[in-house]
């Protein structure tokens, strides 16, 4: 009896490890995409082919690439000293951070909720939903699962503190939110969730002031992050003033939000950039709709919800918080800024589905309805990861997803251009024309049609 209640607590575990190598085990046979952030993170970042001190040094003083994540960037480091510039360890290690990710969400979640099937149902879909494709598949997004990883670590811990009143826990707590944030500072809205979760679950009068000094090292890695952003340009001041947020930034993004909801519920024609319709106004009828539907959703859950609804309606915009563009930054929606947000809408089904296994006869449909959707899921993920193989098939993807986006043909172009395929190469840079007549894509039509006719003349 003892050995099989020992199996049954390691079998969600196991669901999961081949849940994850089931999808991603393939990744590992990937390239790097080099015009795609990975030539400046790894194949040509000099800081992380040495452990030196004067490395380390830079990595931990220095800002890089409009970021200060000095953990991101040592992992690579590491991953250099093992595998040089191969990518199969490189992809390696982002499928065992999701692996590790999964697991400790699985972990969260049984506590949270103290349903270890819901747990289980939410954990095998964020495992598997193609929304999450790009954190795992794509090198330069190793930041979000780290993040994630130390993330869950320190909500783990508070609740360890909260459970035992130990100050070690509360202590490791506080370490691990300090590593999430030396990822990525996505996580500044980490101490907010905690406050969600004294005030919704734990349901304690003074509870919220417990998280209170970790709000002290969100300030710094949010005012880290601005700086960052700043001093790289990212950030234009001008982009700053009212009337641009109040007048093309937050209308734009109101409807983003809904389409991020789509995303999960129905995730075709996801795309590694994205067209963007920009509005100018809260009052034209698509962003009026998208704000009313989003203030009734918001008041409904939070008057009628139970206190496991709210949290969970809460922890998405918490997380969502940061990539919401209050202060814009110059995409204004990713797959990548999905990877925790959408756990709560994954939660959300399993406890719908929990629900209704309740009725008298309901519990094999349910089984099923959560086969039938995990198989869905799996499936447009295990096409979407094919996407990120190699440069070519990425920016001939996104091309097709994004037609309205310079950057994408000109990629695309390039992408023909080292594949030797000169005339796919120049109908691009000359889409990219068409878009957007920069001095990037006349140089680079310029040089194709160069080559074209060198290998004309050659004949």
């Amino acid at each position: 009896m003892f050995a099989g209640k020992k199996a049954g607590i390691w079998l969600p575990y196991i669901a999961i490890a081949l849940a994850v190598v089931a999808l991603y085990g393939r990744t590992v046979s990937f390239d790097f995409i080099p015009s795609w952030d990975d030539k400046e993170y790894v194949v040509e970042n000099i800081l992380i082919q040495s452990l030196s001190m004067g490395n380390l040094k830079r990595v931990f003083t220095e800002t890089y690439f409009s970021n200060y994540a000095p953990l991101h960037l040592l992992s690579y480091s590491v991953d250099f000293v093992v595998w040089g510039l191969n990518p199969a360890g490189y992809h390696l290690t982002n499928v065992v951070l999701h692996l590790l990710n999964v697991c400790l969400l699985f972990v969260l979640l049984s506590r949270l909720l103290n349903d270890r099937t819901v747990a289980l149902m939410a954990a095998l879909l964020f495992a598997v939903h193609p929304i999450n494709v790009e954190n795992v598949a794509w090198v330069s997004e190793r930041k979000t699962l780290l993040t994630a990883f130390f993330s869950f670590l320190s909500i783990l811990s508070y609740l360890s503190f909260r459970d035992n009143g130990r100050p070690l826990h509360y202590a490791f707590s506080f370490v691990f939110f300090l590593l999430a944030l030396l990822s990525k500072p996505l996580t500044v809205t980490l101490p907010l969730a905690l406050v969600s979760y004294e005030f919704f679950i734990k349901k304690e009068r003074r509870g919220w002031l417990k998280p209170v000094p970790l709000f002290l090292l969100s300030a710094l890695g949010a005012g880290v992050a601005f700086w960052a952003h700043l001093s790289h340009k990212s950030i234009e001041g001008g982009s700053l003033s009212l009337d641009v947020l109040f007048g093309t930034v937050y209308p734009t993004m109101v409807p983003v939000y809904w389409k991020y909801i789509r995303l999960i519920l129905w995730p075709f024609g996801l795309s590694g950039f994205y067209d963007t319709t920009l509005f100018g106004s809260f009052l034209e009828p698509t962003v009026a709709l998208s704000l009313a539907g989003w203030i009734a959703l918001t008041i409904a859950v939070l008057w009628q919800g139970t206190g496991q609804t709210r949290f969970w309606y809460l922890w998405f915009w918490i997380w969502l918080m940061p990539v919401a563009n209050i202060i814009p930054i110059p995409v204004y929606y990713a797959d990548r800024y999905m990877y925790i947000p959408a756990t709560a809408v994954f939660v959300l089904f399993g406890s719908v589905l929990s629900y209704i296994r309740k009725s008298p006869g309901a519990q094999k449909a349910v089984y099923a309805a959560f086969a039938v959707s995990f198989l869905f899921y799996g499936s447009i993920a295990f096409e979407r990861t094919g996407v990120w193989r190699n440069e070519l098939s990425f920016w001939q993807d996104t091309a097709l997803k994004s037609p309205g986006q310079d950057k994408a043909q000109l990629n695309l172009g390039y992408a023909y251009e080292m594949a030797g395929r000169l005339e796919e190469a120049e109908k691009a840079y000359e889409a990219a024309l068409r878009i957007y007549p920069s001095q990037e894509a006349v140089s680079n039509l310029d040089m194709v049609r160069a080559k074209i006719e060198y290998q004309k003349n050659k004949r």
